[in-house]
């Protein structure tokens, strides 16, 4: 079809799908109080325009077709609950992921010639590392990628006790790995022992609940949250482990641009607690009785 054609009938079909719409808008607004009918027929007419509107075929009528489309769905509720009907446009670009974000989004502070090791790289390993360690090269409940392994010195290490000198690294990073430590104070530890200064990242209670990790078995045995320069990671009560859907981690995941992305955007730090150390840094680890267990100040007994 050329050009000249497929915008002459783009230019004709949208007006008359405007003046369709607008005719179906009672029978669609009816059909949420009364299902069947004349109703559930203008919603079958609907369909084709849906799936036109929902393919990625671009164009301004596409877009304009969308736009009517969640014009027609908006007006037809009360205003408190409009927010709940998606743009119906598709995404330039998925929201970026844990790794994207570090590694295209945040500055860090590294020399050309700094020594820096990623502690748990697993299958994201930070771009700006020069030396790559996890505890599992094969496969594991605590990831769900294949590990990475590329140029870069890769050592199989246990976390709680690091097979380093002190001060080996001028930067330490260890991002979403605290979560699923047996004993993430001995961890820490190590990491300021082998480590000049560094980066420490951790998913909060709410990340845990809105993406559903409280579903897995043998994965976030903690969740955490920075307060000042204090890293604080609280254990998973047993009764807190449910599944509790993926309503959230599939709006997040979505190619379609929603309220839920745009929210997580906006406040990201919400969803994940970081902490940038140089020397030292405090932490408390709480155990799922509510116990302080082990704190930067000195294990605790018993």
């Amino acid at each position: 079809m050329s050009g000249g054609l497929r915008r002459w009938l783009d230019n004709a079909l949208v007006p008359g799908v405007r003046i369709l719409l607008r005719a179906l808008a009672p029978l669609v607004e009816r059909a949420s109080a009364n299902a069947g009918g004349e109703a559930d027929a203008a919603l079958r007419a609907l369909a084709p325009l849906v799936e036109r509107a929902s393919a990625n075929a671009g164009g301004e009528a596409d877009a304009a077709l969308r736009a009517l489309l969640r014009e027609l769905l908006v007006s037809s509720l009360p205003p408190a609950s409009r927010n709940l009907i998606p743009s119906l446009a598709r995404r330039d670009a998925p929201v970026r992921n844990t790794w994207t974000y570090q590694n295209e989004v945040m500055q860090w502070d590294l020399a050309p010639d700094d020594r820096v090791l990623d502690v748990g790289s697993g299958g994201w390993p930070f771009t700006r590392a020069t030396h790559l360690a996890d505890k599992y090269p094969d496969r594991t409940s605590h990831r769900f990628e294949a590990i990475v392994r590329d140029q870069r010195p890769f050592y199989e290490v246990d976390l709680e006790k690091l097979p380093f000198a002190d001060r080996a690294y001028d930067f330490v990073f260890c991002s979403h790995v605290l979560e699923h430590m047996d004993n993430p104070g001995a961890a820490m530890r190590e990491l300021m022992r082998v480590g000049r200064r560094g980066y420490v990242e951790v998913p909060t209670r709410l990340s845990d609940v809105m993406f559903n990790f409280t579903r897995l078995a043998n994965h976030h045995r903690w969740h955490g949250l920075v307060v000042g320069a204090t890293v604080v990671l609280i254990e998973w009560n047993d009764w807190e482990r449910r599944d509790l859907g993926n309503d959230f981690f599939d709006a997040l995941q979505s190619d379609y641009a929603n309220a839920f992305q745009d929210f997580f955007e906006r406040n990201r730090d919400l969803f994940f607690a970081s902490c940038h150390w140089n020397g030292v840094f405090d932490f408390i680890i709480i155990d799922k009785h509510g116990r302080v267990i082990d704190s930067s100040a000195g294990k605790v007994a018993g």
